[in-house]
């Protein structure tokens, strides 16, 4: 597969897939980079299109995004979330290494848009507006976290001054205030960006965890390049009350499980694995989709998709390879057992969700 995808007015555009990491290469198609994608003729926007893109993370400041506005894309989510320092030009090559330092030391706005990288539909992209400094500092983290290595980074990191010809040729010719040595790389800013990183924080996880990502976001982003994996399931309800179950590895969860190729829909995979996992027979409720995105184990990366389901069946007929055993309890009950925080907070938001229901009828 292609690592750069050539358009005709988008710059900078390439996929973070194809390079030799810790779980032996990264995914294409996942999480690509970009120059800001507003200059797209009709061509690109046919080109991004049959890309599938499901989301984009714009990290260019307001006054950017009101310049030129993002692209909207057909099915895909527009996340907008501006870089700390607001893209600032520096004043000498010292000082863009000190901005890149500033672009992720505010925890909120690096904590987010991280956040946002490992859990916003994919395919996504990332971009600012030349693709090489805002995305390229977050696109190292995230090249980094997934073990690639430094060498490989630093190239992907420079191969913004080839894609960048027509920019470079403006700041040449004096058709633009932009001082050279913002469009032109050097091949040491990342080596100098990175002493300082790692002077500061001493590894990357403890980087991570000093911004406010959780044990298993930091786990996710380091195998989100890795190969993806998708299931589906419901917080399945029965007179007020969850199913728990508890399954034959261990632990407590709700029901889910992989997409099959003869699933013809997110809902019909949830009621699949109900039927499969519980023997019971249950209904999608509309109005209620949530996703959760996590790392099994290492290299995978896996996204499941949750329903609200009901069914008037109380006795459970178990996959007993699968499900050890299985209860009805109060969602306040289920706190206490489920085994992870993200399953807490589908069944938390789920019933929620019940609640308003359940009032509106009484309204009605």
């Amino acid at each position: 597969m292609k690592r750069r995808i050539k358009f005709n007015r988008i710059l900078n555009f390439r996929d973070l897939g194809g390079y030799e990491c810790r779980y032996g290469a990264t995914s294409y198609n996942v999480v690509y980079r970009s120059g800001r994608l507003s200059d797209a003729d009709e061509d690109d926007i046919k080109k991004l299109e049959s890309l599938h893109l499901a989301s984009i993370i714009d990290l260019r400041d307001e006054p950017a995004k009101t310049d030129k506005p993002e692209l909207a894309l057909l099915g895909a989510e527009l996340i907008s979330l501006p870089v700390n320092g607001a893209g600032r030009i520096p004043t000498d090559q010292d000082d863009q290494v000190l901005s890149y330092m500033e672009m992720v030391e505010e925890p909120y706005s690096a904590r987010k848009i991280f956040q946002a990288i490992l859990n916003a539909p994919k395919p996504t992209v990332i971009h600012c507006n030349a693709g090489k400094d805002r995305t390229g500092v977050f696109a190292l983290l995230l090249l980094l976290a997934n073990g690639v290595d430094i060498e490989d980074i630093n190239a992907d990191y420079l191969a913004s001054f080839a894609y960048l010809h027509d920019m470079e040729k403006r700041v040449k010719d004096g058709l633009t205030s932009i001082p050279p040595f913002i469009i032109v790389p050097d091949e040491f800013y990342l080596d100098r960006f990175l002493e300082m990183f790692f002077n500061r924080y001493e590894t990357l996880e403890g980087y991570f965890e000093t911004i406010g990502l959780s044990e298993d976001e930091i786990k996710g982003l380091s195998s989100l390049l890795g190969k993806q994996e998708k299931s589906c399931g419901a917080v399945l309800f029965h007179h007020g009350k969850v199913c728990i179950e508890h399954m034959a590895a261990g632990h407590y969860s709700i029901p889910k499980g992989h997409v099959e190729p003869s699933d013809l829909s997110e809902e019909m995979t949830a009621l699949r694995e109900i039927k499969e996992e519980l023997g019971i027979n249950a209904s999608i409720q509309s109005g209620f989709r949530q996703s959760i995105v996590y790392s099994p184990s290492d290299g995978v990366i896996k996204e499941v998709v949750f329903f609200v389901a009901q069914t008037a069946e109380e006795k459970f007929h178990l996959q007993e390879s699968e499900v050890q055993d299985a209860y009805w309890m109060s969602p306040a009950d289920a706190m206490r057992v489920l085994s992870h925080d993200s399953d807490r907070r589908i069944v938390t938001a789920a019933s929620y969700f019940e609640a308003g229901d359940s009032l509106q009828k009484i309204v009605e």
